[in-house]
């Protein structure tokens, strides 16, 4: 009796960051969704030899990964390999789905318009963001590997390592976004009808995607802005209501409307355009 008295039993990790246990049925079905989206887009892919594109259904299905790993992180939450995994892979792949939508509008811009209607040359618009993308990438990556720490001072440098790298791409995703904005006004502003133009629908699911993904990223710097024990970080609703879902949905969209279709059957009007003009 005395030992029982004197013993005191450690909070697992995964308790000790999440203050929850998490549900091991939210994560199968979330697995099984991001396996299902990826499947569908590794199909979109290959039938239309869209190479330049691979890094969204690659992220996805790494996604899928990170969401049942999720499953033996539950059943084995002392475990700190499984636990930094399982961090990393729900974390990280969405700096790949951002990727797509800055190769996209790169490639619409040079493709389907006039290269006025963006402020930056359309061939750096890749080079600039997934440059952008790579470096929040690593620093997100350093900061994750840090968090995990059993190291308190560790510990809190990995936080406000992980929330520089969410801020510094969330306003650069932002950036992103103000971009295309301008595109889209500059279109309608010189009398293009964007559901009578073939490449019209890719500025729809450009402006729709790319804010599901902004969800997400305001999502999380507001998570880790509320620091260790903030109310979003230990409720399992919130990750999967305001990180996972909005992404799902932003991703599923190119299921739907996969863009080289629209790319292909937009010969650049050009002169069309300059009359405008």
């Amino acid at each position: 009796s005395d030992n029982s008295t004197i013993s005191v039993q450690m909070p697992t990790i995964v308790f000790a960051v999440f203050r929850y246990d998490p549900s091991r049925a939210a994560a199968a079905v979330a697995g099984g969704l991001y396996s299902i989206a990826s499947l569908c887009l590794f199909v979109r892919l290959f039938m239309n030899k869209a190479w330049w594109g691979l890094c969204l259904p690659t992220a996805s299905t790494f996604m899928s990964i990170g969401f049942f790993i999720r499953i033996p992180m539950a059943m084995n939450p002392s475990s700190l390999p499984i636990f930094m995994v399982q961090q990393l892979l729900t974390l990280l792949p969405p700096a790949a789905y951002l990727a797509f939508n800055y190769i996209l509008y790169g490639r619409f811009i040079v493709n389907c318009v006039d290269r006025r209607y963006c402020w930056i040359k359309p061939e750096k618009i890749v080079q600039y963001f997934v440059i952008s993308d790579i470096m929040t990438f690593l620093i997100q990556g350093v900061g994750g590997g840090l968090e995990v720490s059993t190291n308190m001072t560790n510990e809190k440098l990995g936080a406000n390592i992980l929330l520089t790298g969410l801020i510094i791409q969330t306003l650069s995703f932002a950036f992103f976004m103000i971009l295309v904005a301008h595109a889209w006004y500059g279109i309608l502003r010189d009398g293009f009808m964007l559901r009578q133009e073939p490449w019209g629908l890719i500025l729809w699911v450009l402006i729709f995607s790319s804010a599901a993904y902004m969800v997400r990223c305001i999502y999380r710097v507001i998570e880790l802005g509320q620091g260790s024990g903030g109310y979003l970080l230990t409720h399992e609703i919130y990750f999967y209501l305001l990180d996972s879902l909005p992404l799902l949905i932003g991703i599923c969209t190119y299921i739907i409307y996969w863009p080289t279709k629209y790319l292909e059957a937009s010969a650049k009007p050009t002169n069309e355009m300059t009359e405008r003009h």
